[in-house]
């Protein structure tokens, strides 16, 4: 093996496509196994340069080994987390600026894949997107890896030269594929959970034991590359073409639901064909491999991965609304990465003076540089949360009163223990009882301060994803406690005898997206049978509550609310709200708020509202309001959204009450 293989460098390059074109959503489902590409070739390459070393000087110099991965890795490095930490005070999204601090201090001692591990957030859940450093994570694996492998590999090959010369090489196979062996197996315990707990599989994606078993694959390779390099050259041709394909497969078939480590063995052993064939000869898969524009990016592989995924989170960011920001982000960012590489890495790569001291005083800098640029991102983002207008989205994210009490569970109206569910007042008039789903509960604080400014208890009951309703819907409830919700319910609220009862869910979510019919009946999944359900539903559930006054409440249009994924700035200037047409909101609510109006209209003692006209100008819907952030997501409500229906609450109490 030489220093450099163009063919290695190619390979590089289809991990680092791979990542970027996933990133970048340009729909590679298993793009993200670039990675285990990456972690492949580190553990082919870094054993061959320990190997070389060892030929020639009989031992590995470990304090010359981490010099060079200090000048490799550290100065890129500091430089990405320093941009990401000044440009993020105004361009990081805002639901990510503390994590994004935190996860700079810790990228900085290569360190970010354990402290992502213990966010309860996997890699692919949404929160974690919003992370610009989030893909420093397979950097702290990396130089995990670097700590324990070369010692691994000298004691095992001394081990075996003590034996004899010729078991140097045998010992040394056998302990690494002892050691990948074992990772493998920890990898699986934490997929299938059978140890980690709830962060299992946080813990096997994140942490570096489970996944060392790909970087002992490429290893294992470089050490059986005598063997390798005597394959004949028709084999090496197929092993070849074998190996793309698997790396081909692992882009096209893995998903974020099936990455299991045995799904993921696909794209590392790929790797490894294609690292053996090329061992081999420079023909084939491994010639096309070494061409020009694959070796380039190749060397740029490294600047690249660095500097690609915070310029995705920042266009997104900066721009939530418009689907190109992530691609054009992506292109462009192989513009600092270029830069990087010409002006930083490879400037200190090539100082053969720095060793040692040097080294350890380039370390530290580089560790200074990403903690205190982190440290004046974690301090702004307190400063930030001063302001109006991020006071405003803080508070927007509140949860609703029936969630900090409690009060949304899958136990039935009539069966929750206590009071702390009721709002109460001296004196009480009678009871006013709110229920439905979380779009029952995101309507909590108006009502509560509506009928308690009015004389009468306020008592609240929600089952998020469960509507109030005489129906079966699917999949959310179905005949088990969403049924029994409404049944148990019911009866409850009719022995009890309320003065009012506040009814409110989803209608246009159930309508469109799940199976709806009637108790024993099967479900249908056609549109307009589905609304005339819904009538049907609606006035069935409004009769069994007869006697008893019922303000019915329409779904709220549906926005698309960015939220927390804007960026700072834009929360800043008030530019961050999610927009429709008054047009567009019709037609989506249409079919439902006349089927529930039409219902209220055949049943006494029920009133019918709907705030589209309170939330909306004549011609558009907004998810803010000058400062006000009136939307906690697309389908809900925040708090301070809810609070400015207070007053029509009140009319609307007062006026059922009275009739």
């Amino acid at each position: 093996m030489t220093d450099r293989r163009r063919d290695i460098q190619g390979l590089r390059a289809v991990a680092i496509l791979l990542v970027v074109l996933y990133h970048g959503g340009f729909h590679v489902r298993g793009g993200f196994s670039g990675v285990d590409v990456f972690f492949a070739i580190s553990g082919f390459v870094i054993t061959g340069t320990l190997l070389r070393e060892l030929a020639r000087t009989g031992t590995i110099s470990l304090r010359m080994f981490y010099a060079r991965r200090v000048r490799r890795l550290l100065p890129a490095l500091a430089l990405m987390v320093a941009f990401v930490a000044l440009v993020g005070i105004l361009a990081t999204p805002i639901a990510a600026l503390g994590i994004t601090s935190r996860t700079g201090v810790f990228a900085s001692i290569f360190g970010a894949n354990f402290y992502l591990s213990h966010l309860g957030t996997g890699y692919f859940d949404t929160s974690s997107s919003l992370d610009p450093l989030l893909h420093t994570w397979t950097l702290g694996v990396e130089e995990q890896f670097y700590v324990v492998f070369p010692t691994l590999l000298l004691v095992s090959w001394l081990v075996g030269r003590r034996i004899g010369t010729r078991w140097a090489r045998p010992t040394a196979i056998a302990a690494i594929a002892a050691v990948s062996l074992a990772s493998a197996v920890l990898a699986l315990a934490f997929w299938r959970h059978t140890i980690g707990g709830a962060n299992a599989v946080q813990y096997g994606f994140y942490l570096s034991p489970a996944r060392a078993w790909e970087f002992g694959a490429g290893a294992l390779v470089a050490l059986c590359a005598p063997l390798a390099a005597r394959v004949p050259r028709a084999l090496a041709l197929v092993l070849g073409v074998a190996g793309a394909i698997a790396i081909g497969l692992g882009a096209g078939m893995l998903t974020s639901l099936n990455a299991s480590p045995v799904r993921l063995a696909l794209p590392v052993l790929g790797s490894c064909a294609l690292l053996a064939a090329g061992t081999a000869n420079d023909r084939g898969v491994s010639r096309l491999l070494g061409l020009g524009p694959l070796a380039w990016l190749g060397d740029l592989s490294y600047s690249w991965y660095l500097w690609h995924w915070p310029l995705i989170v920042f266009a997104k960011a900066l721009w939530p609304q418009a689907g190109a920001a992530a691609p054009v982000a992506a292109a462009l960012s192989l513009l600092p990465a270029w830069a990087s590489y010409r002006w930083v890495e490879q400037p200190i790569r090539r100082r053969r003076d720095m060793v040692e001291l040097r080294a350890v005083v380039l370390a530290c800098a580089c560790v200074a540089i990403g903690v205190a640029g982190s440290g004046v991102l974690l301090v702004s983002g307190h400063a930030l949360h001063r302001t109006a207008a991020i006071r405003s989205w803080d508070r927007s994210q509140m949860p609703h009163a029936d969630e900090t009490r409690h009060c949304d569970t899958t136990a039935p109206f009539g069966e929750r223990p206590g009071l702390r569910c009721t709002w109460a007042v001296a004196h009480p008039k009678g009871d006013v009882v709110l229920i439905g789903d979380s779009n029952a509960g995101h309507f909590a604080e108006p009502v509560i301060d509506a009928a308690n400014g009015l004389g009468y208890d306020a008592t609240v009951a929600t089952f998020g994803g469960c509507p109030y309703i005489d129906l079966i819907v699917r999949p959310l409830g179905g005949n088990g406690p969403c049924r029994r919700f409404y049944v148990v319910s019911t009866s409850t609220l009719r022995r009890m005898h309320p003065a009012l009862v506040v009814v409110a869910a989803r209608g246009d979510q159930y309508v469109y997206s799940y199976g709806i019919g009637k108790p024993g009946d099967p479900l249908s999944r056609d549109t307009p049978t589905r609304v005339r359900l819904w009538h049907e539903g609606i006035a069935s559930t409004l009769r069994a509550l007869a006697g008893i006054p019922v303000v019915l409440v329409a779904p709220i249009p549906l926005l698309p609310v960015p939220s927390g994924e804007c960026a700072v700035l834009r929360i800043l200037t008030t530019s961050c709200a999610g927009t429709e047409s008054r047009a567009a909101v019709d037609r989506e609510l249409g079919p439902v708020v006349r089927a529930e109006r039409t219902a209220v209209a055949q049943v006494p003692h029920t009133t019918f509202a709907d705030f589209e006209d309170a939330l909306c100008t004549s011609s558009r819907c907004s998810s803010t309001r000058g400062h006000v952030v009136m939307y906690r997501n697309d389908s809900h409500l925040s708090v301070d959204g809810a609070l400015t229906l207070t007053s029509r609450f009140r009319a609307l109490i007062a006026g059922a009450v009275r009739r």
